[in-house]
């Protein structure tokens, strides 16, 4: 079936419960059209073969997928796709950021250590080819924009070409443990920026400051330049959680509603 293969491609780096990876999972069915409306999902047999997680992780998925009004479970038919609204799917985004809320928090904290080291090296370490691929990322990320994307993937993986400069396996790979939650985390930022464009825009230039002050060789400069810059996005994070806390889950997040989140020069 077509959305084994999207199972598989939505998988992060990340260890998330097993009920909330496979609601994300189920998620990610819906958005890439893998599921529609009217559509049975596999039995709970299938689904657990295919996943790869237990009988209780998926029947939980199941029963939050209803709570959120995704799916209808009849008993001795199956679960059926309900006719949905972007809106809905948005929201179950929504949810499943709020499910890992504490990890996100946590790995911000353990970004502010860690990658203020790994800035630090990088500065010292760094070679052309280094710095090449933290470009192709800003041009990533400027390409996003103005395409109108997401550049909350881009960005995560900035900081792994960051990592990667090191030239410390060990620190690169604990820098690209972070990358899918802080992409999740860009993500709930994205729903709940009141100019969604300015972010982006704002994200391009912190990315592109921070890039320049760690070209310039100073190694302090370059843990200092992290540690605001990790600041800074810990506390746009944080106000995105409280906002995305306080709203009506059930009554779904409104298209263009953004939770008052500013965003700075």
């Amino acid at each position: 079936m077509r959305f084994v293969k999207a199972v598989k491609e939505s998988e992060g780096s990340s260890s998330p419960t097993l009920s909330t990876q496979t609601l994300q999972q189920m998620i990610g069915w819906l958005k890439d059209g893998s599921l529609k409306s009217g559509d049975k999902l596999p039995s709970q047999s299938e689904i657990v073969e295919q996943v790869g997680v237990s009988r209780t992780g998926v029947r939980e998925a199941l029963q939050m997928m209803a709570v959120l009004s995704l799916i209808d479970i009849r008993p001795g038919l199956g679960c059926f796709v309900k006719s949905i609204s972007p809106e809905l799917v948005i929201n179950a985004d929504v949810l499943s950021i709020l499910l890992e809320k504490e990890a996100i928090v946590q790995v911000v904290e353990a970004r502010k250590i860690i990658e203020a080291s790994t800035a630090s090296l990088a500065s010292e370490r760094a070679t052309n080819e280094d710095f090449w691929r933290m470009e192709d990322s800003l041009t990533g990320i400027d390409r996003a924009i103005r395409r109108g994307e997401s550049v909350a993937a881009i960005a995560a993986e900035f900081h792994v070409t960051i990592a990667m400069a090191t030239h410390n396996t060990v620190l690169a790979k604990l820098v690209k443990s972070f990358q899918h939650l802080m992409s999740k985390a860009g993500v709930l930022l994205e729903l709940h920026t009141k100019d969604v464009e300015e972010f982006k825009k704002h994200e391009l230039a912190s990315h592109r400051q921070l890039y320049d002050i760690i070209r310039e060789r100073n190694p302090e400069n370059a843990r200092l330049a992290m540690i605001e810059h990790i600041g800074y996005s810990e506390a746009l994070i944080l106000g995105a959680l409280r906002a995305a806390d306080m709203a009506d889950v059930k009554g779904g997040v409104k298209p263009g509603h953004r939770g008052g989140v500013k965003v700075g020069q």
